[in-house]
């Protein structure tokens, strides 16, 4: 009997005790969730503290960056101040002295100087054809399988006083001594106008202002050279150019007009009395991004054809650039696209012929040194619209320095060709490899193409 009321009595205490057990745990862990809950509070309480800390830090410290540059130009503008004053001074002094003392005009003298300069352009090819057309220097070649010295550039660049600046560009080859260009510009006049006299290379597309060692690629595009032989438009007369209202929605327009004595015996005569050519260049900018933007030309050009000076031919130009250049990288990253199309009606005494071509041109500045461009052309002669010309380039350029580059280019041409003016033939399809060095000695200061 004992030995069962023993076991009942151990029961029934474990059946008592647990219960009070258990409540003792189910207090212990609301205790607990209570001093969890207390901690996550305290630790947003934290956090938001913190982000308020911080962003009182960070106010501070870009107040402190503020005062900073604020002080950096007070005592820059105060040293532009302390110099002028030290001018003033200095000017003042020499006033005081007229009549006292004498100098001589050397200095003066020396700073009425031009910027001169001397910039040399040379090449060597090879081309898989001995066809004279190519190989020999002529209005439509620079010459194949040889070593030349295309150009020896002498430039004189210098203002004339506040309203006049001259330019004067002497080409000298291993033929002849020649002017390139040599012109006055009157800036700044009434109608936002500035006017220029004497030879020049007209407004007119993207590329006929540039000096052959400024082009893209070695040659300009085979369209340009059938329109105006490789001297594109350019001749002795008077041009104004004009800064327009924007026009279309555009940051900037201007408006060139051109007339000259000209003509190349391609698009135009050489020959006759008058012998002018008359010449349109409408140009809108766009900032497209504060990396890019946007150019886009209408030009237009019209003068006779022939001798007796009775025909007629008018040249139309739709131009295109887009350029891209990172603030602040220039000197490593650029892309430049440029694309023109040209249109040529040319009067005969048998009717008008039509002719038209195009190129398209990228170049791709892959970092401070090196650029790849490559073209692609094609060009109808615009007196036989029956024959034609496409070329594909492509080009390494290496540049030394910003006086000293070389050039690596590679050109297929594919020519339908019976006869081109009173060249002989044949006109063979050619690949050429080129090598080319352009070097410049002083400020070569030309303009901004």
């Amino acid at each position: 009997m004992q030995r069962t009321i023993i076991p009942l009595l151990v029961l029934l205490l474990f059946f008592i005790l647990i219960p009070e057990t258990y409540a003792q745990d189910t207090k212990r862990i609301d205790e607990l969730e209570k001093e969890l809950k207390a901690l996550e509070q305290q630790l947003s309480e934290t956090k938001q503290n913190h982000d308020i800390l911080l962003k009182q830090l960070q106010e501070k410290i870009s107040e402190l960056e503020k005062a900073k540059r604020k002080e950096e130009q007070d005592d820059e503008l105060k040293k532009l101040i302390e110099e002028a004053n030290k001018l003033k001074a200095v000017e003042k002094k020499e006033e005081t002295g007229v009549g006292k003392k004498f100098f001589s005009g050397e200095r003066q003298q020396s700073g009425l100087n031009p910027n001169i300069s001397v910039s040399g352009d040379f090449f060597g090819a090879i081309s898989s054809s001995k066809s004279n057309f190519i190989s020999q220097p002529s209005d439509v070649s620079y010459g194949n399988n040889r070593f030349e010295l295309r150009e020896l550039e002498v430039a004189l660049v210098a203002p004339l006083d506040p309203f006049t600046r001259g330019k004067s560009f002497i080409s000298v080859t291993q033929d002849e001594i020649s002017i390139e260009e040599a012109y006055m510009e009157w800036l700044n006049l009434p109608a936002n106008l500035n006017l220029k006299i004497g030879i020049f290379y007209t407004e007119f597309g993207t590329l006929n202002r540039y000096h052959d060692h400024a082009l893209p690629q070695f040659d300009r595009p085979k369209v340009l050279v059938n329109m105006f032989s490789n001297g594109g438009l350019s001749g002795w007369g008077l041009a104004g150019n004009f800064l327009l209202p924007p026009v279309l929605f555009a940051d900037a327009s201007s408006f060139d007009v051109s007339l000259i004595n000209g003509g190349n015996n391609h698009s135009f005569t050489s020959e006759g009395k008058f012998n002018l050519l008359s010449i349109g260049h409408f140009k809108n900018y766009y900032d497209i991004t504060d990396n890019t933007y946007f150019e886009w030309s209408l030009s237009g050009a019209a003068g006779k054809n022939d001798a007796s000076e009775k025909l007629w031919s008018y040249v139309g130009d739709l131009a295109f650039t887009v350029k891209w250049v990172p603030i602040g990288r220039s000197k490593y990253r650029t892309i430049d696209w440029k694309t023109e199309l040209l249109f040529n009606r040319r009067e005969t005494p048998s009717g008008n012929i039509f002719s038209r071509g195009f190129y398209t041109s990228l170049q791709n500045k892959l970092n401070a040194r090196y650029w790849l461009s490559g073209r692609i052309g094609y060009s109808e002669l615009p007196w036989d619209n029956q024959q034609h010309e496409w070329d594909f380039t492509t080009c390494l350029d290496i540049w030394q320095s910003e006086f000293v580059f070389f050039r690596f280019q590679y050109q297929y041409s594919i020519r339908e060709f019976t006869s081109y003016l009173d060249y002989a033939g044949p006109f063979p399809d050619d690949h050429t490899f080129l090598f080319h060095t352009c070097w410049a000695m002083g400020p070569h200061k030309h303009e901004a193409y």
